[in-house]
Order: structure tokens, then sequence, then C-alpha cells
């Protein structure tokens, strides 16, 4: 990550992406556990008539190593997001009339988002066409030293509105930050697939891509407790610096009632799932949850 992102800064992206092949290269060797994972995720969205045509061939190690770089393209251009280099991306955007309700509104709103595509491309969006602040909140000490890297890396930019605020394990003091940002009628954006440290026990099961997975119930609880609109947001890259970004409603608001809690966390988190599912099938390799999403996986033992 240093030496790429000294080179993309200095030298230029067209030079620091010819280092991926051997840098992904290296993990892809040496990571058995993501790769099994990779594999695991390739057959079961495979499975699906779509995905089979995109991909072009059964998963094996050649589509597994095209997941792997795949992930490592949307890496090196995080860190353009982060040096601020709007330039160097083309951005499209659909969706961007729910963005601009929110502004006229003021009402504030929290957006969903997954490990999907290219979360960071929030960033290129504020930068360049969000009229709102956005703060995303997302637990960093787990990729501490890549975090501390970008935002080193961060150039000063007035026209990005993006700030970062952290979950700490074992404090829910992050619950009154967002609480002011929604009142202040600000955007928040969260994943709505990462399990944070306070909620490893607070899951609901959903069919995913044909089998049962879990998913955190904490972003819809915060949606809940918060009372705004709610948007799903993907940022999918579609060609060389190209990026797609999808911007849906999700839920006016979420409604969770204490006597049917089960019952509505069930119905949301599926409802997430499903939308996941249909853009993970268009875009089988911009999936990056590289471990065992499913728990107990079915496929066949890694080669």
């Amino acid at each position: 990550m240093q030496i790429t992102g000294w080179l993309y800064r200095h030298v230029g992206s067209g030079v620091a992406s010819v280092l991926l092949y051997p840098i992904v290269g290296y993990f892809f060797l040496t990571g058995r556990a993501a790769r099994h994972a990779s594999l695991v995720y390739l057959r079961r969205v495979y499975a699906t008539p779509e995905a089979a045509c995109r991909l072009g061939a059964p998963p094996g190690l050649l589509q597994s190593f095209r997941h792997f770089l795949e992930f490592g393209v949307a890496i090196l251009d995080r860190v353009g997001f982060w040096l601020g280099r709007r330039d160097d991306f083309e951005l499209e955007v659909d969706g961007m009339h729910h963005l601009d309700r929110v502004a006229e509104e003021k009402c504030g709103c929290l957006i969903l988002g997954s490990h999907l595509g290219s979360f960071d491309a929030m960033r290129l969006l504020a930068a360049t066409r969000s009229p709102i602040s956005v703060c995303v909140l997302m637990h960093t000490e787990n990729a501490a030293r890549i975090n501390d890297l970008l935002s080193s890396a961060s150039e000063p930019d007035e026209n990005v509105k993006v700030r970062v605020i952290q979950v700490q394990a074992g404090s829910f003091s992050h619950a009154l930050d967002v609480k002011a940002c929604i009142e202040r009628g600000e955007v928040v954006a969260v994943l709505g697939d990462r399990f944070h440290p306070n909620e490893s026990d607070r899951v609901t099961s959903v069919e995913f891509l044909g089998a049962p997975a879990a998913l955190p119930q904490g972003p819809l609880l915060l949606a809940s407790a918060l009372g705004c609109p709610v948007l799903l947001m993907v940022g999918l890259r579609v060609g060389t610096r190209r990026y797609r970004v999808h911007v849906e409603p999700f839920a006016e608001r979420v409604r969770i009632p204490r006597k049917e809690r089960t019952k509505a966390l069930a119905h949301y988190c599926q409802l997430y799932a499903d939308r996941i599912s249909y853009f993970c099938v268009r875009n089988p390799l911009q999936w990056f949850n590289f471990y065992d999403f499913w728990g107990k996986e079915e496929a066949s033992r890694d080669p």
C-alpha cells in the first residue's frame, strides 16, 4: 500500500497498476482462507444464469485470481479517491435526485452501503456532486494501518465534505454523533454487512445467493432509532477508473416495533440481502468479503 500510494502520487496510476499483479499474486498464493472464501462465493453466484454468463467459466483458481485482482484495483482506486484525484475518474450516478431531496428538505438520511463495489466512491461523489455533508460510520481499528496511510495521503480539498465517525469497541458514543449529524440534515453512511465489535451476537439470518447467511442488526436498529429516510447506495466499477453509483430508496422510515422486533428485523435484513444479491449477480467479481460469509459452506475443498 505504501509503495503503491507513493507511485500513484508521484508517477501516476498507470505505473502503480502494473504493481498490482505481483502484489495480488502474493496474497493469492499465501492467503488460503481468503482464496477459499472467494471460491465459495463464486460457486454460489455462478449458480445464477446471469452471473454464470458474466463470469464466462465455472469458478476455479483463475476466476478466483480475477476476483482478487478486482479487489486490488478497488484498493488502488481508493488511494486515488483519498488523494483527491477527481480528474482521474469518471462518475455516473443513478438516483441522484434521492440525495437532492434530502438536501432540499434538510431531513438528513442514513445510507446503507456494503462490501460490494467501492464504498469509498462516496468520497468522490461528495466531492463532485453531493450538496450536503457526509459522515461515514465505521470501525477502523482492524484496518488501522491502511486507514492511517489513506488519511496521511489525503490532500486537503474544500469540496470534500466527508468525515469519519469511528465505532469504538465497548462504547456507544458514536450514536450521539450520528444523531447530531441527522439533526443537522446531513447524510450518515454505514456498511450494512459489517459486524462491529458491539454487535457480534445481534444477527439475523437471511437467504443470500441461495443459502442462509447472517447479517448484523445494528445498522437497521440505528435506522429505526433515528427515524430518518434510508437510502441504499452501491458504487460499482464499470471500466478503467469509471464508476457508476446507484442510489435508491430503502425505506422512508425503518419501523421495528418492540412486540414484532424479530419479524421486522427479518423483513428489513432480507430486503437488504435481496438488493445486494441483485447487484452481485450483475457484478460477480466486485463482492469483497473475503471470509466465509455463509458460516458452514457446502463447496468442495479448495484445490
